[in-house]
């Protein structure tokens, strides 16, 4: 007897899942050394308080909190989510870190959030991979305490024509290969669009044009404490 389709869609679905999961730090363990974790370490250096994750992935961004931060951390990706619990487990990190199995859109992050809102939220290399980045942010706003601080580290697509064009090109394919992370997103431009003001930024490529910065929103909608 065949195994209905859905099904089988779904084992696929979460064994390339566990597959992304199992090669990503090694795949990504070049450009972490020579490039990301020093880029990681400055964003993080400062933070303090009560800080949101968003897309913990497989806890890169774990030893580079500071002591006496509290980190809710949030993973949808079972996959992920595992490595990162391995980690956790597995090392005693300065921060005290917490991951949750939700992603941004679901309602029960919030219930776990402090009624005050939070510190700082921490995106890094996840927003390319949000479907509605638009809601994403303007959750962002409403988690943030006043004055609260958003810290970014993101690719963008690329300033000349001929690789833009070929971003846009292969972005289907690799939308769909890479678990939804699109390429050609500029990111940089559209937290902008809804508030974002950096109060420190920096451009800078390797292979891709990434955007790294720290900053505020100058526009709040209603806060956790309303709701």
């Amino acid at each position: 007897m065949c195994e209905p389709r859905s099904h089988r869609k779904s084992a696929i679905s979460t064994w390339y899942s566990r597959l992304i999961a199992r090669i990503y730090d090694p795949f990504m363990a070049r450009m972490e050394t020579r490039v990301l974790q020093k880029r990681r370490r400055h964003l993080l250096a400062a933070i303090e308080g009560t800080v949101l994750e968003i897309g913990a992935g497989t806890g890169i961004n774990f030893p580079f909190y500071p002591p006496d931060v509290t980190v809710i951390a949030t993973e949808p990706s079972p996959a992920m989510r595992s490595k990162a619990e391995q980690k956790l487990a597995g090392a005693a990190f300065p921060a005290s870190i917490q991951l949750l199995p939700y992603g941004v859109e679901d309602k029960a992050l919030e219930v776990r959030l402090p009624i005050e809102g939070v510190d700082a939220i921490v995106c890094t290399l996840v927003l390319c991979t949000i479907p509605d980045p638009v809601a994403a942010i303007t959750q962002f706003q409403r988690w943030l305490k006043p004055g609260g601080k958003l810290i970014v580290l993101e690719h963008l697509v690329s300033e000349k024509p001929h690789l833009r064009r070929l971003q846009h090109l292969v972005n289907p394919a690799w939308k769909f290969m890479a678990e939804g992370c699109n390429l050609n997103r500029s990111t940089d431009l559209l937290l902008r669009q809804q508030g974002f003001r950096p109060d420190w930024e920096q451009y800078f490529t390797k292979g891709m044009r990434f955007y790294q910065a720290i900053g505020h929103f100058t526009n709040q909608p209603d806060s956790l404490k309303s709701h």
